[in-house]
């Protein structure tokens, strides 16, 4: 009998006994054993719908740029995206942010997708803001103007518009500030300029107590700064040009500098004629006096911080040689002569 019970503890096949484990439902009743399947099913079917959920669709729109704009809430983005096939669900969406981060912030940005992504690398981009858009480097020289933006522009993005551009920012000459930007090939009229607005408001806010403490206008400044931005070269001269021209103005004389002239007619000064400097427009400097209609490019900070604290000193002219070296004179004779000297070819 022994013998035959140690046959049967070591037959093939039969491990539970041999470990002290017992089989499957062993000891399970048929409701307990039913009950246990049923969880199990559920908690595949949980599993399942949760993995499908968060693939891609099968529309998803590679390529396309979606935004999401400034204000929108966890749930108009889940709507906005869900309309656009880029998640399949909006709960597994609205999920993974929150889970990503607690207070369900959405970064407002443009987006898009190179190849298909699942849900949850979708709401990692919009809680980081990362775009999936490339930047372009743009820089615009200090001084350019409005017109000379928009060409740059235009240049660099391939879908900018340069009309809408000119017509949007016509009153807003000098104040789009000069700098480098990165901006994406889809970067609009409208962004551009709110972007270079922005970015003048926060470099002027270092030099408002001199503007305030200068006793002109914000307006009088930049008007006085696009102009030192095309009649000085350096720092050192922008200061000293700066207070000959403010000089000019208080004694009533015609500030005469051709750089309006360039923003008018598009001519340099080698290029003006005499009946050039009689056109009749409030953009001329030697027919009128005080500053001229308004700013005639972006003046960048420097030109900005020269307009507002001009350097004192005993000059009323000055002129640049063809090196861009300039030649100060305290009168008109002394002008004349440094005319005659550096400037023989040129006539006047």
């Amino acid at each position: 009998m022994e013998h035959t019970f140690n046959n049967i503890g070591h037959a093939p096949g039969n491990g539970y006994s041999n470990k002290g484990i017992p089989p499957p439902f062993l000891g399970m009743d048929a409701r307990s054993a039913k009950l246990f399947m049923v969880v199990v099913l559920v908690v595949i079917f949980i599993l399942s719908f949760i993995s499908l959920s968060i693939l891609p669709p099968s529309t998803f729109p590679v390529g396309r740029v979606v935004s999401i704009k400034s204000g929108m809430s966890l749930g108009e983005v889940s709507a906005l995206f869900k309309k656009e096939s880029i998640i399949r669900s909006r709960v597994a969406f609205e999920a993974c942010v929150t889970l990503l981060d607690g207070d369900h912030n959405v970064v407002a940005e443009d987006y898009a997708f190179r190849e298909p992504v699942s849900t949850c690398v979708v709401a990692e981009r919009v809680v980081k803001g990362i775009s999936g858009i490339p930047a372009t480097r743009v820089t615009i020289p200090e001084g350019f103007s409005n017109r000379e933006i928009a060409a740059v522009l235009k240049k660099n993005l391939q879908e900018f518009n340069e009309k809408v551009f000119l017509s949007r920012a016509q009153k807003k000459e000098g104040y789009l500030f000069p700098d480098t930007y990165f901006l994406k090939s889809i970067t609009s009229a409208q962004d551009a300029i709110k972007l270079m607005e922005e970015n003048f408001e926060k470099k002027i806010i270092s030099i408002r107590p001199l503007i305030s403490a200068s006793g002109h206008s914000l307006q009088d400044i930049v008007i006085m700064a696009s102009i030192i931005e095309k009649e000085a070269l350096i720092d050192e001269d922008r200061g000293v040009i700066s207070g000959i021209l403010w000089k000019r103005i208080e004694i009533g004389m015609p500030l005469q500098v051709d750089a309006p002239f360039l923003y008018l007619l598009k001519k340099t000064s080698a290029e003006l004629t005499q009946d050039d400097l009689k056109i009749n427009s409030r953009y001329n400097t030697y027919i009128n006096k005080g500053l001229p209609a308004g700013p005639i490019g972006n003046p960048g900070i420097a030109a900005l911080r020269a307009a507002a604290t001009p350097k004192d000193s005993p000059y009323l002219y000055y002129l640049s040689d063809n090196n861009g070296v300039m030649h100060y004179a305290k009168d008109f004779e002394e002008h004349k002569r440094n005319k005659a000297k550096y400037l023989s070819k040129i006539e006047y």
